[in-house]
């Protein structure tokens, strides 16, 4: 059992695991008037257990083909990514029944309005198996659009109800549906059928919100509209929409589950140091309230959407660098942590990362001839969850030459990381502005999205390691820009004796790949071809190398890898 005990009395959790045993003791004349109770700490045993649990957990789950087929329906019905907000923060969390007919009708969603308020629902369909969820599929699809419509929440569930009555296997579907509006955290809110919101107060507090009378979809014959409430949420407030089958078991009336939510949430709050889950409170509320709510067993699929309002505004980027490479190492640790307080995935985060450094590598190398300019960098998100970066400067950039041969990949990757990029030079300078919609994906089955910040394992400072000379194996750790470009060079050619050699490079460790790099790169993987060797690069799924390589087509050149081949291993020196 994960155990978290406030054990210094500062209201803050710590987090272990414990084997627990109960025995009851009997007398002599065998009544049993009490127990004892043995607890032994195995948080050590049970962490190194855990990925072998998941993937334990994850081959039962999907023992039978048919499950399979189920469970990829359910994913690709449920919304793959989650928005990111101004003041707000989302999570969503799904978890398959412990029974066969696998995935069902739970569904959750979270959609932008594109005024800066955000749409919540949460429902459920009757019944379990790929109808269930084929049925659940058309009403998540009619839902959003009846919402990106702008219609007010009484329109949008009575035309929802309308629709239901010509939906085979429909009828009888509940949901919650709510509105929020970051700019004040008012919160429109109305049930058909479904278990009232859950507020988490910033204090630990939690509270069930009244509903209507409205009763599950297509099954009333009323022409009056559902109730819709409101309330205005306080900054540090959180909300949980979430299914029946968090609450609801056979063996025990429905409020003792609603009182058990509130009493495992409100334990949550006051708890909040987890260590080895997620970091976002929204992600932590998710995770071991599931957790906790379905350690007996649960026959429904359990889903939950939590939505926190922090009442602020986050924080605009502002930097101003003077022109010369070592900028680049000013820039990244600050640009780095102003995107990881976004909350944005780790490709979002990586891909920004990339085109602005890659923008203001740009400006270093062709907009100032003689170094003594500067260039701006600013960066906001607005309120339709999109990063917008611009990077400013008062050079005179070169005309670049029609014949490029390995140079002219930076506009490339910049293009390829970002949604929309527009280029404004003048001869008063040249302003980049580049825009990303910012997301993060939910947890649906035994799916966990990295928390922000990981994906990047580099270090700051930009090192080179040689591993092997026999055959040549060496691994980079840092930026790889126009500031470690040379150094890198004069390694990769002392390596590979000028490319005579096959050689592997590790690029695990690189927090970032620009231009500059991908040029050396290029230049070396085309003269050991051409001299009869191949170049391995190991770049990890999910890492910033990985990403840079796949957009410049460099894996059509060198062999990229996920970890060095079995038959280009050796016993390092």
């Amino acid at each position: 059992m994960r155990v978290l005990a406030d054990n210094n009395g500062d209201g803050r959790g710590e987090e272990f695991y414990l084997d627990i045993t109960v025995v009851p003791t009997r007398p002599d004349d065998g009544t049993a008037r009490g127990v004892v109770v043995h607890a032994m700490q195995v948080t050590d045993v049970a962490s190194a257990r855990q990925p072998a649990e998941a993937q334990a957990t994850a081959f039962e789950q999907h023992y039978q083909p048919a499950l399979d087929v189920v469970m990829a329906l359910q994913r690709n019905l449920l919304p793959a990514r989650l928005p990111v907000l101004p003041g707000l923060g989302i999570a969503a969390y799904y978890l398959v029944a412990e029974r066969e007919q696998g995935a069902g009708g739970d569904w959750f969603d979270a959609v932008p309005l594109g005024d800066g308020r955000v749409g919540l629902v949460v429902g459920d369909v009757v019944g379990s198996g790929p109808r269930a969820s084929a049925v659940m599929g058309q009403l998540r699809a009619v839902l959003m659009e009846l919402l990106l419509q702008g219609s007010e929440l009484p329109e949008v569930l009575a035309r929802l109800d309308r629709f239901v009555t010509r939906v085979p296997g429909a009828a009888a579907s509940t949901v919650c549906l709510a509105v929020l509006d970051p700019a004040d955290g008012r919160l429109d809110y109305a049930s058909c059928g479904h278990p009232p919101p859950l507020v988490l107060a910033a204090r630990g507090q939690a509270r069930y919100l009244p509903v209507g009378g409205g009763g599950p979809l297509g099954v009333t014959a009323t022409t009056a509209p559902v109730p819709v409430q409101s309330v205005w949420l306080q900054a540090g407030d959180m909300v949980l929409l979430y299914t029946d089958g968090l609450v609801e078991r056979p063996d025990r009336p429905l409020q003792q589950g609603m009182d058990q939510l509130r009493v495992v949430v409100e334990d949550l709050r006051t708890c909040d140091t987890q260590p080895t889950i997620a970091a976002a409170a929204t992600d932590r509320v998710c995770e071991l309230t599931a957790e906790r709510m379905t350690r007996d067993g649960h026959t429904d699929d359990v889903t939950l959407l939590a939505v926190g309002w922090t009442g602020t505004r986050p924080q605009q980027f502002h930097a101003d660098l003077p022109a010369f490479p070592g900028a680049l190492a000013t820039l990244r640790p600050r640009l780095d942590d102003w995107l990881n307080a976004l909350g944005g995935s780790n490709e979002d985060t990586l891909a920004i990362q990339l085109a602005v450094l890659e923008a203001v590598s740009n400006v270093l190398e062709h907009a100032y001839r003689d170094d003594t300019g500067s260039v701006r960098v600013e960066g906001l998100l607005d309120r339709a969850g999109r990063a917008c970066m611009t990077i400013t400067d008062t050079g005179r950039w070169t005309h670049p030459s029609p014949h490029p041969g390995n140079r002219g990949r930076g506009f490339a990757l910049i293009r390829g990381s970002m949604d929309i990029v527009e280029i404004d030079s003048t001869e008063t300078g040249t302003t980049v502005l580049m825009d990303r919609e910012l997301s993060r994906r939910p947890t649906v089955g035994l799916d966990r999205p990295s928390p922000p910040g990981t994906a990047a394992s580099g270090e700051a400072g930009f090192r080179v390691e040689i591993i092997d000379y026999s055959p040549p194996h060496m691994a980079v750790h840092g930026p790889i820009d126009l500031s470690t470009a040379a150094e890198l060079n004069q390694h990769l050619r002392e390596t590979s004796r000028g490319g005579l050699l096959p050689l592997t490079v590790d690029l695990t460790s690189v927090s970032h790949l620009a231009s500059a790099g991908v040029q050396l790169l290029h230049l070396l993987a085309e003269q050991m071809a051409a001299d009869g060797h191949r170049l391995w690069l190991i770049a990890p799924t999910g890492t910033a190398s990985h990403q840079v390589l796949t957009l410049t087509a460099l894996n059509q050149l060198a062999d990229v890898v996920e970890a060095l081949p079995t038959t280009a291993r050796s016993s390092p020196r």
